[in-house]
């Protein structure tokens, strides 16, 4: 009877852990909800249209590309906005293409754009109304 416990039985243990585990993976989603609150969102500090010169790269759904206000293709796209991109340094290179363009070619041209020494890229989105989200 005096000897030491030489064995922790650590079952119990493993138990109320895996306990508190479920518990906290049911229970976190719905603390992530929001709230009924009225938060106001900072302002962030977009660039309009029209605002700076910019080189712009278009993409429609049929895939046909533009450099700024001239059909290109694929192809010709890395030497045209290399090109561009060396004798603007400093513009912003804005990827405007039609909303059922696959994430796929946006990609590919950020890359393009990224390889070319582009060091200001940006995508165009429509301005959503803060009431409607």
């Amino acid at each position: 009877m005096n000897e030491p416990i030489s064995k922790v039985d650590i079952t119990p243990l493993i138990g109320v852990a895996l306990i508190l585990v479920i518990v906290f993976m049911v229970t976190s989603p719905m603390m992530m909800t929001a709230a009924d609150m009225d938060i106001e969102l900072p302002s962030a500090k977009t660039i309009e249209a029209g605002t700076e010169a910019k080189i712009l790269i278009s993409c429609n759904r049929e895939g046909q590309l533009a450099l700024n206000d001239q059909s290109i293709t694929m192809g010709e796209l890395t030497k045209a906005l290399t090109a561009q991109v060396n004798k603007y340094p400093n513009r912003l290179v804005v990827i405007q293409a039609d909303r059922m363009v696959e994430h796929k070619m946006i990609l590919n041209l950020l890359a393009i754009a990224k390889s070319a020494g582009a060091q200001q890229l940006a995508i165009a989105t429509l301005q959503r109304n803060r009431d409607k989200v």
